[in-house]
């Protein structure tokens, strides 16, 4: 069997997807990564051993980013698809971003890469194709061809809940995304179906609690496999900690598509500053340039293999990104998160708080007290690790992506 894997060509979303290819690769498939070159990414794919080809112009994310303009767009303004206030999702608010996104995912499908991609796709002929929420050129190729394709989630299932509330509208106006993607469909003969939203079904390798209620999707739910990037791990990592261990990370995600840290890192270490704690944190040289002094409590390190410090950790502090928290569940790590704005950032950090494993401070309410105090009721109070296990061998007992293999081959046979 031939599987291409489609995804938006940042780090974090290849290796949220990389794990899905080793398991094909592994049941004697072939797999390959297929789109376009984000040229500041290309070692991203090369370090998840698979196969890569590149298709159309490039994407320099950051580039892009750099010429992004103010205003009401779908990453800034009013309407943002992070929001996860009910009171907040009035009619406004749901179609414009609904419309927004909508836009986005056009922009990312040019006409002039889908016939790339789709020529490509008739010469190759994969079996199954396996794409990531933000490409939807991946459902159009496969369409065009006639093959099954299946959705895997990074994070949060924002484009399903969007999806529902608009739907929940009940509007007699055409669905702009119905309209886009009937167009681009039919370019290669193919008609629109429902699948085109959310896959044939969705892989989702993020704990149960995360899922929203009243959404139209077939999930595929599996167990988080970490991946980090590679490198030699330094031995502290290994050693007991000679006090309670904190992780603070802002992960990679705003520096790539934002451009700049949502919340203060001097607020953050200030909070953290004379508790009796061993405090790892993940910043980089310009992320600390406004910081007048590293507390004496602190390790600064540009990087460091996540899910090897966690199994050492007793809290981890991080902005809501999907595989940061995937890093802490399956290491049973209690969390505070910053929310940013980017995702599903904030709609994770409620899920959480109301599973009982973490706490969220908003980025309007971060001080170094509020920061404290959040931390310190982690590490204090029993409750959040002994919930953090729960949801630890919740995952745990979820099947693996080599377990569902054969539902795939079964999925790839039913053309």
């Amino acid at each position: 069997m031939r599987v291409m894997l489609m995804v938006f060509p940042t780090r974090t979303h290849v290796y949220s997807m990389a794990p899905v290819g080793w398991a094909l690769a592994a049941a004697g498939h072939e797999v390959r990564f297929v789109g376009q070159c984000n040229p500041r990414e290309v070692a991203s794919f090369a370090e998840t051993g698979l196969d890569a080809m590149w298709f159309g112009t490039e994407l320099d994310i950051a580039r892009h980013r750099q010429l992004q303009v103010e205003g009401n767009n779908a990453m800034q303004g009013d309407f943002r698809i992070s929001e996860s206030r009910p009171e907040r999702y009035t009619e406004e608010y749901v179609r414009n971003v609904y419309e927004h996104w909508v836009d986005v995912f056009r922009w990312t499908t040019p006409d002039s890469l889908l016939d790339e991609l789709v020529r490509f796709a008739r010469q190759w002929q994969p079996d199954l194709v396996v794409w990531d929420p933000m490409i939807y050129a991946a459902p159009i190729v496969a369409h065009a061809i006639g093959v099954p394709h299946l959705r895997m989630m990074y994070a949060m299932d924002q484009t399903a809940r969007i999806n529902a509330q608009y739907r929940d509208l009940r509007s007699d106006a055409p669905d702009p995304f119905v309209e886009w993607m009937s167009g681009a469909v039919a370019r290669f003969g193919a008609d629109y179906d429902e699948t085109l939203r959310h896959g044939v079904k969705t892989i989702d390798c993020h704990p149960s609690y995360l899922r929203y209620d009243g959404v139209d999707v077939d999930y595929l739910p599996a167990r988080f496999i970490p991946q980090n990037k590679p490198m030699a791990i330094p031995r502290w990592v290994l050693e007991e900690p000679a006090r309670p261990r904190v992780m603070l990370t802002l992960g990679i995600s705003n520096r790539q598509v934002l451009g700049v840290e949502e919340t203060s890192v001097s607020d953050l270490l200030d909070g953290l500053a004379d508790l009796d704690v061993e405090v790892i944190a993940t910043l980089n040289a310009s992320q600390l340039a406004s910081v007048r002094k590293v507390p004496d409590n602190v390790r600064a390190v540009d990087f460091v293999p996540m899910n090897e410090l966690l199994a050492s950790c007793s809290a981890i502090i991080h902005q809501g990104g999907g595989a940061t928290i995937g890093n802490a569940v399956v290491n049973g790590v209690p969390q505070l998160v910053i929310p940013g704005t980017t995702w599903s950032e904030r709609g994770s950090a409620v899920a959480q708080v109301k599973r009982g494993n973490g706490l969220l401070v908003d980025l309007e309410a971060v001080t170094p007290g509020n920061v404290r105090t959040g931390l310190l009721r982690l590490l204090e109070e029993p409750s959040f690790r002994s919930c953090a296990l729960e949801v630890r061998d919740e995952m745990l007992a979820t099947p693996t992506l080599d377990d569902l293999v054969p539902e795939f081959e079964r999925i790839a046979r039913c053309r």
